[in-house]
Formats: C-alpha cells, sequence, structure tokens
C-alpha cells in the first residue's frame, strides 16, 4: 500500500503520472545492443563499455512501459559505450519505487559513478531519489519534467531538456519549480555547455519542434502538440546534449 507521503506526491504529480498510459512501439533490434532484463531493470550495453565513463540510471514517465525508451536510449550504450540501466516499478509507476535507481547500482559494481535521470514524472522521481541518496550521483538530468523537492544547493551538474511542442508537460509548474535546482544557465545550442564544468548549475535547452512524447517510444500521445521533427531527429538531439553535457562535466 502507498504510504502517506507517497499519496501525497502522487496526487501532486497526477498530471505527469497520466500523461503517458502507452505501450512501446515494436523494437528496432541492433546486433551491437545487448539488452539483460530482470524484475528490476533493463540494462542496455553496446559491444564494448568504457568503465571510466558514468554509467546511466533511468526512470520511465508515469504509466510507460519502460521498454518504451530502449529505441530513445540505446545509442548511449552503442555509440557512446555506457551502461544504461532503465528502472522497472510497480504498475509502471516510479513514484511508488522513488529510491530503485539506487537499490540497483548494487547490481553493477563495476560502474564507478552514475548519473540519474528520467521522463515526466520519472524526472520528477529522479529529483527525489536524488535528494534522499546525493551521495550516490554525479549528474542528473531531466526530460520534459520538473522537481518538486527542494535540490537548489545541490553541488551538481542538471541539464533540463524540453520540446518546443510539448503541450503534455504543465509548463506553469514547470517555470515556478525551477527555484527547486541550481542556478539556471539558458543554451540555445549544446556547443554553448563544451567549454566550462556546469556543476552546481542547470542548463536548460529546448528542442524546436519537440514534443513529450517523442521524448520515449510509444507513439502519440492524447493532448500532445504535433511535432515538426521526426522521433529519430529529436532523440538524437536529446542524446547529443546530454552527451555534450556529460564530457563537459567529466562524466
Amino acid at each position: 500500500m502507498l504510504n502517506l507521503l507517497n499519496k501525497a506526491l502522487l496526487i501532486a504529480l497526477l498530471p505527469l503520472a497520466l500523461s503517458c498510459s502507452y505501450l512501446p512501439e515494436p523494437l528496432e533490434q541492433e546486433e551491437q545492443l545487448h539488452i539483460e532484463e530482470t524484475g528490476d531493470y533493463i540494462a542496455l550495453r553496446g559491444n564494448e563499455v568504457d568503465p571510466s565513463l558514468a554509467g546511466i540510471i533511468f526512470y520511465p514517465g508515469g504509466l510507460v512501459d519502460p521498454h518504451s525508451y530502449i529505441n530513445s536510449l540505446d545509442e548511449l550504450a552503442i555509440n557512446h559505450k555506457r551502461l544504461v540501466v532503465i528502472v522497472k516499478s510497480e504498475a509502471n509507476l516510479s513514484i511508488l519505487n522513488t529510491q530503485k535507481g539506487s537499490v540497483v547500482q548494487s547490481s553493477f559494481p563495476e560502474v564507478g559513478k552514475w548519473v540519474i535521470g528520467g521522463h515526466s514524472l520519472g524526472g520528477s522521481v529522479t529529483c527525489m531519489d536524488v535528494a534522499k541518496n546525493p551521495e550516490k550521483y554525479k549528474g542528473i538530468f531531466m526530460l520534459a519534467s520538473y522537481s518538486v523537492d527542494n535540490l537548489s544547493d545541490l553541488d551538481l551538474p542538471v541539464i533540463s531538456i524540453t520540446g518546443t511542442n510539448d503541450k503534455v508537460l504543465d509548463w506553469t509548474k514547470f517555470n515556478g519549480n525551477q527555484s527547486n535546482l541550481p542556478p539556471a544557465i539558458t543554451v540555445i545550442d549544446t556547443t554553448d555547455i563544451r567549454n566550462n564544468s556546469t556543476s552546481a548549475s542547470t542548463v536548460y535547452y529546448s528542442i524546436e519542434g519537440a514534443n513529450h512524447a517523442q521524448f520515449g517510444s510509444y507513439g502519440p500521445q492524447d493532448g500532445d502538440g504535433t511535432p515538426t521533427i521526426s522521433p529519430k531527429t529529436q532523440q538524437s538531439l536529446v542524446i547529443d546534449a546530454l552527451e555534450t553535457f556529460l564530457i563537459t562535466n567529466h562524466l
């Protein structure tokens, strides 16, 4: 059963939780991608994993099948040699398992440092996990999401990626909760974040023409805006921004 705190958080985040009750699109099979699945996670590896690079932990959106993010994250494993771990939660609601990312780390002792992120409700849960376990993470990324926990004094780099055609994200809450994250650095292009560490700052990057659903691979979403770029283009821009952010911060 839900405890009182999780009940309150679920009510507060209900719009994000109900925004994505969709199943994954068919997976594109990749010979270079190796998938390990348990009851707790889906781990993605390429043919080579660089142990010096940060591993990625990812919380899916509310009510979204976690398999929906394999296609959108596999480039991190295949081309960038990172271990990617997609967290699985009860009823596909990560709000019910807000420290699952910290727990599954023990299954990968070879990884020396971790970055955590999520989409929609999963991004908010990402911040809950970090608030409870700040020592376990070296960076945060959020896709179409916001933090309800106060992480403003956190000495970690954060990147927040949104889409201009996203009609699902509550933009009032997104803007109103920016004070919960470290001070803002707004960039127009990912090249703007390549020169210096962004630790203790939040990089805000908006993708022109991107919508809410195309951060994952589960098809069109009710109430969402019409994208003017393809899912592949949107997801490639996300990976480019994320990888630039990680390299800039020596992750």
